[in-house]
């Protein structure tokens, strides 16, 4: 049952990852929901780089494949003290972002009424709590 819950964190890793690979060359759909704007502002707040959104596209796949190490489903890597460790820093990056930093992203946020900061309680913040869970669960395999 748990090889299943963290092959399924596995695989959203997979599809986040290809999301910002298409966001990188050029995709827009979805973006407007994914970067935190001003108060009325349409505007975000980021203006990601296409470096910068390639790369944590790569840190997506990195974790889909971490994950999948730590269960054991690769033949040739196997779970080691650097994988679990890996993972408890994921766990940990994403408790943190779960939890935010104030004012545009997480549990305390200030904003709160824009597109982005209602997708953000809805959807990107549990879904933040749900993948630390996993990391941190996977670390104990």
């Amino acid at each position: 049952m748990i090889n299943i819950l963290i092959g399924i964190t596995s695989l959203l890793f997979i599809i986040i990852g290809i999301l910002h690979v298409f966001w990188a060359f050029g995709g827009s759909w979805g973006v407007n929901a994914a970067l935190p704007t001003e108060n009325d502002s349409k505007l975000p707040v980021l203006q990601p780089r296409m470096v910068g959104t390639l790369f944590i596209g790569l840190l997506c796949f990195f974790a889909s494949g971490l994950l999948l190490v730590q269960i054991d489903l690769f033949s040739v890597i196997k779970p080691s003290p650097l994988s679990k460790w890996l993972c408890i820093a994921g766990g940990i990056v994403f408790l943190l972002r779960a939890i935010g930093e104030g004012k545009y992203v997480g549990f305390f946020k200030k904003i709160k009424h824009t597109r982005f900061a209602k997708q953000d309680t809805a959807f990107y913040t549990p879904l933040c709590v749900w993948i630390s869970f996993t990391f941190l669960l996977a670390s104990f395999i």
